[in-house]
């Protein structure tokens, strides 16, 4: 706090000379092209001199410079009183009557001596934005160099795409040039044949009558023609049926999108988003929709940053949407699709409610249906695939069912004794799974094992808090690159994210993002996470 010595020479107004007369008397004006202060007299006579008439004259207050002496400001809450004073607590800039009425017990200093410091700090402000555009300028220059690699990468595997797409396209017209040129052959062959066998008869039965004819004439070769044509004559039978060539027929192959996809090559690149620390205050929700019917969201995938595929509880179909609740894309079913999983970009692998032993297949290309596998006599419940295109089914008993991709089981998988109700697949060769214990809703336990079975880890509710969640429904889950698995609990209205080594989660949920009876969770591309709700409502949050 200032003493009251500073606090009366505070008090005292500030003074300006005229630099043209010395007097002390309405210096109100400042000559920013001469650097002095005017009376009001002297003013008139320097906008009206010949050198001087185009000078920048302005109030004293707005001043850009007086020498090496800052000018300070005319206070907006005293007219004619200049803000010669500097408030530390409020970092703000006064005048003598401010200080006696709201910055008297404050620490304050006079202008001029917060004015070096404030210059001092913005030289070093100017010289830490210097070393910044350095630095942007390098990481700029750094960031051509590597845009340059990528994309020569890129065009590289442009080249690489039209490559097989020609290989592709000439094999395709290999196959199709021999079925061709088979085709014209058995045409050809039927053009032979049939001008052998009806043209050579007209020709042979043309010449026995020509010899008939001759015969007729001559007594002699008449009976000897006769009797030719009486054995010759039967063999050429008008009454014989013609036989037409049985007919060739070109049964078309069916177009398997996945084995084309693999023969062609496919695109292995890193997600782009990076990891971040889960932090629920931090959690941002960029979406929020509903949608019909409102019913409870069975499965949710994400095919990028802006569209999902949903199931919904007894709705026959399934429906794209994107993040502004605009239906992209309805497909009708005759049954009610339950877990989603999709292969690649172009098939999606469903259960059904009522649960069955059909695992189906839709086609998004040509929107048919087959199903993939039947797995009798277990029921099937949730579907997951692994990084080897390996099938993993829940039957809702301590058993999983192992498919490979054309729907053969190629093995089972036993974890305990529990019920097994969700699974999810982890990289490499792990699980993670949802187990029902003793059968009771409100009791159920998240267990990661190896892919033969083997348990590593039981997480029972422990949070990074230190907190223990108790009773827990936990439903459909989704994990991202990361391995972190995302699982709602429906009874807490949370979603848990569990690190690999399932020891303690994180909340993903704070009260502020609202989010009621979470039923499944699918992760994007981009690292956001889809919320599908009981009421059907969808949530898109950023970490």
């Amino acid at each position: 706090m200032a003493s009251n010595r500073s606090v009366r020479r505070a008090q005292e107004p500030v003074t300006y000379t005229c630099a043209l007369c010395d007097s002390e008397d309405g210096v109100r004006w400042y000559c920013n092209d001469c650097q002095e202060n005017l009376c009001d007299r002297c003013k008139e006579t320097h906008i009206r001199g010949r050198k001087t008439k185009s000078d920048d004259v302005v109030a004293i207050g707005e001043a850009n410079r007086q020498g090496d002496k800052p000018v300070p400001e005319v206070c907006k809450i005293h007219p004619g009183k200049l803000c010669d004073l500097y408030c530390s607590d409020c970092n703000l800039l006064f005048c003598s009557m401010c200080l006696s009425k709201t910055h008297k017990h404050h620490n304050w200093k006079h202008f001029e001596d917060e004015f070096s410091i404030k210059k001092q700090h913005l030289k070093e402000h100017m010289t830490a934005i210097s070393v910044k555009i350095e630095h942007f300028k390098n990481e700029t220059s750094e960031r051509h160099r590597v845009n340059e690699g990528f994309n020569d990468n890129i065009d590289t595997m442009r080249k690489e795409v039209n490559s097989q797409r020609t290989k592709l396209k000439a094999e395709v017209d290999y196959i199709a040039d021999a079925i061709l040129a088979e085709l014209s052959a058995l045409e050809k062959e039927e053009s032979t044949m049939h001008k052998k066998d009806c043209q050579r008869k007209v020709e042979e039965l043309t010449g026995l009558l020509e010899q008939a004819e001759i015969a007729n004439i001559s007594s002699v070769s008449l009976f000897e023609t006769e009797r030719s044509l009486r054995t010759t004559l039967p063999l050429y039978d008008v009454n014989v049926k013609y036989v037409s060539p049985k007919q060739s027929s070109f049964v078309t192959g069916s177009i398997d999108s996945v084995m084309l996809t693999k023969m062609l090559g496919i695109l292995h690149s890193e997600n782009r988003h990076e990891k971040t620390d889960i932090d629920s205050k931090h959690v941002q929700r960029l979406s929020k929709f509903t949608v019909t019917p409102k019913n409870q969201l069975n499965g949710i995938y994400p095919v990028d940053d802006s569209h999902a595929w949903l199931s919904l509880y007894q709705y026959q179909g399934l429906v794209l949407v994107n993040r502004e609740d605009v239906v992209i894309e309805t497909v009708k079913l005759d049954f009610c699709p339950c877990r989603i999983a999709m292969v690649g970009a172009t098939d999606i692998l469903m259960t059904s409610y009522p649960h069955s032993t059909f695992v189906y297949n839709l086609s998004l290309l040509d929107k048919d249906v087959t199903i993939f596998a039947d797995i009798r006599t277990h029921d099937a419940y949730d579907i997951s695939i692994n990084k080897r295109d390996e099938v993993f089914v829940s039957t809702s008993t301590p058993d999983m069912v192992v498919l490979n991709q054309s729907g053969t089981i190629v093995r089972k998988v036993t974890i305990g004794s529990e019920t097994i109700m969700f699974v999810v697949c982890l990289s490499p060769g792990c699980l993670c799974v949802v187990q029902t214990i003793g059968g009771r809703l409100y009791d159920r336990n998240i267990k990661i094992t190896d892919e033969s079975g083997t348990v590593i880890q039981t997480w029972t509710g422990e949070v990074n808090n230190g907190q223990q969640v108790g009773s827990m429904n936990l439903w459909k889950m989704s994990c991202d690159k990361y391995d972190r698995v995302f699982v709602p609990d429906i009874s807490n209205n949370q979603v848990y994210v569990l690190p690999r080594d399932g020891k303690q989660a994180v909340c993903l949920l704070d009260q502020k993002h609202g989010v009621m009876e979470p039923t499944a969770v699918g992760v994007d591309t981009w690292g956001n996470v889809w919320i599908g709700c009981n009421d059907g409502t969808v949530h898109v949050m950023r970490l």
